[in-house]
C-alpha cells in the first residue's frame, strides 16, 4: 500500500475514533454529574462555576500569551517570505480538501528540529521551528513537506477543536496520552499522504538529528520496536503523548511507505 495514493478518509489510524468516542462519553458523565450536582445543590453551584471560570480563564490567557509570544518574535510566512514553506501549506491544504490555510511563523527554537500546531479563538496557526526550515535548504525539502503536513493534519482532523469537550476525560491516567498518541499515528499518516518521499526521512529527522538522520537504516530502527522494548521503555511510552519513533516508523513502513537508503557514514565524516 502505498500511503501517497491513499484517500484522506483512510489515513485515520483506527484507534483515534473509538478512544475519541471513550473520552466523549466519560467526559459526558463527569458534566452531567456536575449538572446534577448543581441542581441539587443550589448553593453549590456559584462556588463551581467560580472557579471553573477561574480554571479555564486562567489556561486561555496562559495558552494565549505563550502563542503571542511566538508570534511576537517569530517570522510570519507568505509568498514574499519563505515562499518555499508558504508553497508547502498551500499545496497540502489544497490536497486534503481545506478551505482555510492555517497561519505560519517560523521561530528560532536552540537548534531544536520540530513544529507544532496551534489554536486560538479559532484561528488556526503550524509553528515551524526555524532549524526544520534550514533542514530544506540543506537536505532537500521532502522531509521538511511531511513535517509540514503532519501538523496541518491536526488541524485536518480536528485535534484542537474539541479539546474543550474531552478536557475531563484526559485526566484520566493513560487515556488522554493513548489518545493523543493515536492522533500523531493518524497526522504520520497524514504527512506522509502530502509527502510520501519525505515521511520516514521526517521522522528519522526527529530521532538522530538533521545531519545524521541520513545515515539512519529505517529497517533497523523499526526493529526496535521488538529487540528493545523494555520495562521502562513501555513505561514512558504509556505516559507520553507521542509514540516512540521505532514504532512511527514502523507503522509507516508498514503502510508500504517508501523507506530511503541509507547513506554510507565515511570515516573521515565520522571523525568530523
Amino acid at each position: 500500500m502505498d500511503a501517497g495514493r491513499l484517500a484522506p478518509n483512510e489515513l485515520v489510524d483506527g484507534r483515534e475514533r473509538p478512544l475519541f468516542a471513550l473520552m466523549v462519553v466519560i467526559s459526558a458523565l463527569v458534566y452531567g454529574g456536575l449538572v446534577l450536582l448543581v441542581l441539587a445543590d443550589p448553593a453549590t453551584a456559584v462556588t463551581i462555576i467560580f472557579y471553573a471560570a477561574i480554571l479555564i480563564l486562567a489556561g486561555f490567557v496562559t495558552h494565549a500569551v505563550a502563542l503571542g509570544r511566538l508570534r511576537g518574535s517569530g517570522v510570519l510566512v507568505s509568498e514574499r517570505q519563505f515562499p518555499l514553506l508558504y508553497q508547502m501549506v498551500t499545496a497540502h491544504t489544497n490536497l486534503l480538501g481545506l478551505t482555510y490555510r492555517p497561519t505560519v511563523y517560523v521561530v528560532e527554537s536552540g537548534g531544536i528540529l520540530n513544529a507544532f500546531a496551534a489554536k486560538l479563538l479559532g484561528r488556526k496557526f503550524v509553528i515551524v521551528n526555524a532549524d526544520i526550515l534550514a533542514l530544506a535548504l540543506r537536505s532537500g525539502t521532502a522531509a521538511v513537506s511531511f513535517v509540514v503536513g503532519h501538523e496541518i493534519g491536526h488541524h485536518w482532523r480536528g485535534h484542537l477543536r474539541w479539546r474543550w469537550l474531552i478536557a475531563p476525560a484526559r485526566l484520566v491516567p493513560y487515556l488522554g496520552q493513548a489518545y493523543s498518541r493515536a492522533c500523531e499515528y493518524t497526522c504520520d499518516r497524514v504527512g506522509a499522504y502530502c509527502a510520501p518521499d519525505g515521511a520516514i526521512d521526517g521522522l528519522l529527522v526527529l530521532a538522530a538529528g538533521g545531519w545524521l538522520h541520513t545515515h539512519v537504516n529505517a529497517q533497523e530502527l523499526a526493529k526496535q520496536v521488538d529487540t528493545d522494548s523494555g520495562f521502562w521503555i513501555r513505561r514512558a511510552e504509556l505516559i507520553s503523548s507521542h509514540p516512540r519513533i521505532p514504532k512511527r516508523v514502523a507503522a509507516l513502513l508498514a503502510l508500504g511507505v517508501r523507506s530511503p537508503v541509507p547513506a554510507a557514514l565515511a570515516p573521515s565524516e565520522a571523525a568530523d
